[in-house]
């Protein structure tokens, strides 16, 4: 995880080495010299790096106020895509 300011995809290949021993936990074996950049992306997080833990947030009517609309916050893939029990509660808000 690398906390960020500003929307950059880009990949620092300085990172390769950190990247690399976490790797070698369950690769010991690992060539670091055939580690390339390929690309990144953005998760969203409700809190900073100093915020504390904040998992995520299913906020429906009741929390803003506008029916038939549920916002997911913080959800990172697979999450949002294969949990059954978000979409229960997905389900449950939108029959409300």
């Amino acid at each position: 995880v690398e906390w960020i300011e500003r929307v950059d995809f880009s990949v620092d290949p300085g990172r390769a080495r950190s990247f690399a021993e976490s790797i070698r936990r369950w690769w010991p074996a690992l060539d670091e010299s055939r580690l390339q950049p390929a690309y990144a992306g953005i998760r969203p997080k409700l809190a900073g790096p100093d915020g504390g833990f904040a998992d995520f947030r299913i906020a429906g009517e009741r929390r803003h106020g506008v029916a038939g609309l549920v916002h997911l916050f913080g959800i990172e893939s697979p999450g949002l895509t294969a949990a059954l029990a978000i979409a229960d509660e997905v389900t449950g808000q939108l029959a409300d």
